[in-house]
C-alpha cells in the first residue's frame, strides 16, 4: 500500500471546549442525595422496624394524587424541565477556549496544514503585558471571552479617556500582530487611584 493509498485522518482540533462539569455535578449531587435518603430510610426500617416519618408523609400525600391532578402534572413538568435543562447543558458544546492564529500568508504547505492557536489565558497575558507598557499605569487585569478582551486599568491619572484610548490602541496593535481569528474586540475601563 503506497502513501497515496493511506487514508487521511482529520486532525483533532486544538480549540478545546470546556468540560460539562456543572450539569454533571448537579446530577451527581441529586442522585447521591436521593440515594442517601433511601439508604437512611431502609436502615431506619431495619433497625426500628418502622419507616421514618417523612416516608409515611410522602406515602400518604403522594398516594392521594391522581395522574391527572394539578399537583402531579406540575411535579412532572418541573422534573421534565430540570432534566431537559441538564441534558441540553451537558450536550451543548461550550465556547472554544482558544483563538486560531491566521497563518494563511506564510505560504508553506506544511505550515498551512498545521493549526496554530492561542489560549484565552495567553491572550490575557499578552494584553496585560502590552497595557503595562503604556505610561501612567499602576495595575492591569484582563478578562478574555471568545469575542472580546476587557481590560481594567488602575492609574493615578485623571485623564481617563486619553489613557483608555492609548491602552486600547496598544493592546489592539499587539493582538493584530498575532492575527487572531476571530479578532477580539478590545475595551478598556480606567479607574483612578488616589496618589
Amino acid at each position: 500500500m503506497s502513501r497515496e493509498d493511506t487514508p487521511t485522518v482529520s486532525p483533532v482540533s486544538l480549540r478545546r471546549r470546556p468540560s460539562r462539569t456543572v450539569p454533571a455535578t448537579i446530577a451527581a449531587v441529586c442522585v447521591t442525595a436521593v440515594g442517601g435518603l433511601l439508604a437512611w430510610a431502609a436502615i431506619a426500617r431495619l433497625v426500628d422496624s418502622r419507616w421514618p416519618s417523612f416516608v409515611g408523609w410522602t406515602h400518604r400525600n403522594v398516594g392521594d394524587l391522581t395522574w391527572g391532578s394539578a399537583a402531579a402534572i406540575t411535579i412532572a413538568v418541573v422534573l421534565a424541565l430540570v432534566g431537559l435543562v441538564l441534558l441540553v447543558s451537558a450536550l451543548a458544546p461550550g465556547k472554544p477556549n482558544a483563538f486560531v492564529i491566521d497563518d494563511s500568508d506564510l505560504g508553506s504547505d506544511e505550515v498551512a496544514s498545521t493549526e496554530l492557536i492561542m489560549t484565552r489565558k495567553a491572550v490575557a497575558k499578552l494584553a496585560t503585558a502590552h497595557a503595562h507598557q503604556v505610561s501612567g499605569i499602576d495595575s492591569v487585569s484582563a478578562t478574555v471571552t471568545s469575542r472580546a478582551v476587557r481590560l481594567t486599568v488602575s492609574s493615578p491619572s485623571a485623564q481617563r479617556d486619553d489613557l483608555s484610548q492609548r491602552v486600547t490602541a496598544a493592546v489592539r496593535e499587539a493582538l493584530d500582530a498575532v492575527r487572531l481569528t476571530p479578532a477580539p474586540q478590545v475595551t478598556t475601563t480606567v479607574r483612578t487611584t488616589q496618589p
